[in-house]
């Protein structure tokens, strides 16, 4: 039996909740999620599963084999979670990657919170949901996700900057069919690059691993304009090194807190069919934090 059977088996009679990914020691989720299963005195629990690159189909079985709800996707999982699953949602259709799954009765449905956890974020910084032109940095799930998102909303032109472009042509043209007003343009994630695609930006959004190492050298702090919104969906206390940056400039810039606790809050929804805020979600992330 392997060390996740075990734990499965160990379960008893609570239902359980994961998150799966690698690395996965800065991830909040199970504290933030727990506590929110704590105040409602529910049988549940949400566990963490650190698994590299390979694993997914094995864990997917356990997972349909185990006393499970269903639970969380994230880096580098994605993309596999969604061509994995039994079902999948109209946004991972559309954007080719999930970070939630639903299990019942065996089968995986799998669904995408990121997006609209990310515009609900945003909208409670006071920026509302629409945004005309946005410049996404990275080209992950999470980047998938919000795409299609801000697509929805009206967005007119959304340029999409990575370090390999591969992957960003890779998005443009899976979203460029179903979005037909919207330009979706791929771009390398150089600095001169982001120089050009920042002019006239109402909204740029990090996607990036690069916000996990702290300082971002090449990072063109300057040319970011005073009108436009700066979201860095990393989260770490007292903000990442680029909002802090941002916001000495006088940019309007957020961490990525908000879209943990707000995407959380939808998950939750999904499995349990109990709506909890997304404040909940993020008072009980920042105390974990702040409890280092």
């Amino acid at each position: 039996m392997t060390r996740l059977e075990q734990v499965v088996a160990r379960g008893g009679p609570e239902s359980l909740l994961f998150i799966v990914g690698h690395p996965l020691s800065h991830s909040l989720s199970p504290a933030m999620h727990n506590a929110v299963i704590a105040r409602l005195g529910l049988r549940l629990r949400y566990i963490g599963v650190d698994l590299p690159v390979g694993h997914l189909p094995d864990f997917f079985r356990v997972v349909r084999e185990g006393n499970f709800l269903g639970g969380n996707v994230t880096i580098p999982h994605k993309e596999e979670a969604a061509s994995l699953a039994d079902e999948r949602s109209e946004a991972v259709d559309a954007c080719g990657a999930a970070n939630v799954i639903r299990v019942r009765g065996r089968r995986l449905r799998a669904e995408n919170t990121d997006g609209q956890g990310f515009l609900d974020a945003v909208s409670e910084a006071g920026w509302g949901r629409r945004f005309r032109k946005v410049v996404i940095l990275g080209a992950g799930g999470s980047a998938r996700g919000i795409a299609y998102e801000l697509c929805r909303r009206g967005a007119r032109e959304i340029s999409i900057l990575n370090r390999s472009i591969s992957r960003a042509e890779g998005i443009a043209s899976v979203l460029s069919p179903g979005f037909p007003g919207t330009n979706i343009s791929a771009g390398k994630l150089e600095t001169h690059v982001m120089v050009e695609e920042f002019s006239g930006a109402d909204l740029i959004v990090q996607c990036t691993s690069l916000g996990l190492r702290g300082e971002w050298e090449n990072f063109p702090v300057e040319r970011v304009e005073k009108t436009t919104r700066f979201a860095d969906i990393v989260y770490r206390q007292g903000g990442t090194e680029l909002v802090r940056r941002l916001k000495k400039r006088g940019i309007s810039a957020i961490d990525g807190f908000g879209m943990l606790a707000h995407q959380a809050a939808r998950s939750f929804y999904i499995w349990t069919g109990k709506r909890v805020p997304g404040g909940e979600f993020l008072s009980a992330a920042r105390k974990t934090v702040a409890a280092g």
